[in-house]
Parts: C-alpha cells; sequence; structure tokens
C-alpha cells in the first residue's frame, strides 16, 4: 500500500515537472484572467446601458409632459374657438330677433345654446380658473375636517369650569 502510494506521489512529480502540462496550466490561468476581464467589460457595457434606459425614460416622461401640456393647449383653443361661434350665433340670434325674423332667431340661437357648453369647457379649462376650484375644494375639505363649532356649549363648559374651582 505504501509503495503504491509513493508510486502515484513519483508519477504526481514527473506529471507537474514536464513542460507541456506547465503551459497547459499557464494558458488555463490566462484564460481564465480574460474571461474575467471580458466578463468585467459587460459589467461596464450593462450598467451604462442601464443608464441609458434610465435618460431615455426620463426623457420620454418629460415629452410625455410636455405632449399633454400641448394636447390641453390645444383642446382650449378648439374651445375657445366654439364658443366664440356660439356667442356669434347668440348675437346674430338677437339681431334677427330685433329685426323681426323670430324663426331665423329661434334657430340661430337654438344652435348657440348647443355650442355653449363648449363655453363651460373653455371656462372650466383655463390654468387660473382651475387653481381657484383647487383652492376651493381645500377649502372645503378643511372647514369640513374642522366641523361646526357650539359657541354656546363651549360658554357653558367654561363657565362649568368656574364653578368647580370655587
Amino acid at each position: 500500500m505504501l509503495l503504491s502510494q509513493v508510486n502515484n506521489a513519483r508519477q504526481l512529480v514527473e506529471l507537474l515537472s514536464d513542460d507541456g502540462f506547465t503551459r497547459a496550466l499557464t494558458q488555463a490561468e490566462d484564460l481564465v484572467a480574460d474571461v474575467n476581464d471580458t466578463l468585467n467589460r459587460v459589467e461596464r457595457v450593462e450598467d451604462e446601458a442601464g443608464e441609458a434606459v434610465k435618460e431615455a425614460n426620463e426623457t420620454l416622461n418629460a415629452v410625455d409632459r410636455r405632449l399633454d401640456k400641448v394636447d390641453r393647449t390645444i383642446n382650449l383653443l378648439e374651445a375657445k374657438i366654439e364658443a366664440g361661434f356660439s356667442l356669434g350665433f347668440l348675437v346674430f340670434a338677437v339681431n334677427f330677433y330685433l329685426a323681426g325674423d323670430l324663426l331665423f332667431a329661434v334657430s340661430l340661437a337654438f344652435m348657440g345654446l348647443l355650442g355653449a357648453g363648449q363655453l363651460l369647457v373653455t371656462v372650466r379649462n383655463i390654468p387660473q380658473v382651475q387653481k381657484l376650484r383647487q383652492a376651493a375644494t381645500f377649502l372645503v375639505r378643511r372647514l369640513a375636517e374642522d366641523g361646526p363649532r357650539d359657541e354656546g356649549s363651549a360658554g357653558r363648559a367654561g363657565r362649568g369650569e368656574r364653578r368647580e374651582r370655587r
């Protein structure tokens, strides 16, 4: 048994002293180093790609916000134009009514009233009006949270406290 272990150790020493084996080990180490370098480069590229995707996403979000703003502006302009036509129809209806053409005046007034809803949309979508609505909503909520206060009961409680102190 001891002889076979000594023989195995001798063969291992001969194998390790072989130049071909040493070159193979060196090449394997170089290959492992190259793989590590490649993996490091891949990780850097992945990180850069992740940053590029993040920047692209932020840019797309900014574009979406701008497009939403442009869309609201276009809708507001459309509503203003429609409201202007409606008011024009109403003015012409008054003119035809005063001229005595009742049927034509009624038809123009009807057309003016159909578009009058756009005037409400226009007023509702004006940014200043939206800010006023938000402020009014905030105040109503704040008042609802505070609730009504009964001044009479607060006064009675104060007098009750004074009596107990005496």
